[in-house]
């Protein structure tokens, strides 16, 4: 990943889509300005080789995760999934709350008409549709069982806003000519899974030109 000039100019014709990955949050730029962040908590599922006993444990930093089972120590080719767990907090002093959202059989969340998330499963008749759709679908009675509640994930709130963002500047009467193109700023400490699920949240939204450097340089 290249280095990022701080210096840079913004120009003000331009889309300027960035996101930023720290360990603590998401941040989303554009237009030369940034959205509030985008807190998460971090947990990672193991599966223990030895027993295939499979556990949730919060990400401390430098902390020694042992199996509840029969205490080994856990390594990293024992992770299974890495859960970022979007946070609703005002500051980086609030603890915070998970939020609950309605998804499909597979764990995609919907959202409404007006592109927010469902807090409840959508009843049958009712509109919905998955972040960057072009179109609403309509809930069937014989598909409703399959939905279920998940806890939103920061990539999929991620998500959603880039693509109200991408959607907002389509409809300008002169798009951005950046308007697919987006930058990735990572922290020197984040690893490649979080940068792969934050790509696919951008891709999910519409932008199809993706850059990637280093925060900070």
């Amino acid at each position: 990943m290249a280095p990022v000039n701080a210096e840079t100019t913004v120009d003000e014709m331009k889309l300027n889509m960035t996101v930023i990955i720290t360990p603590e949050y998401l941040t989303v730029g554009a237009g030369g300005g940034f959205l509030p962040n985008y807190y998460y908590k971090e947990e990672i599922q193991y599966r223990s080789n030895s027993d295939q006993h499979v556990f949730t444990k919060e990400y401390i930093e430098g902390e020694e995760v042992k199996s509840p089972t029969d205490g080994k120590v856990m390594t990293p080719y024992e992770r299974e999934k890495i859960m970022l767990h979007y946070l609703d907090k005002k500051d980086s002093s609030d603890p915070g709350e998970y939020i609950m959202v309605g998804a499909n059989h597979i764990g995609e969340p919907v959202v409404d008409s007006a592109s927010e998330w469902y807090k409840r499963v959508p009843a049958p008749g009712e509109k919905f549709q998955l972040v960057g759709e072009p179109s609403l679908r309509t809930m069937a009675a014989r598909d409703n069982h399959l939905y279920q509640m998940k806890i939103l994930s920061v990539y999929d709130e991620l998500a959603r806003n880039l693509w109200k963002i991408h959607e907002s500047a389509n409809k300008r009467e002169e798009p951005p000519e950046d308007i697919d193109n987006i930058i990735i700023l990572a922290s020197p400490d984040i690893i490649y899974d979080k940068i792969i699920h934050v790509m696919d949240a951008a891709k999910y939204a519409g932008f199809a030109q993706i850059s990637l450097s280093l925060l900070g340089g």
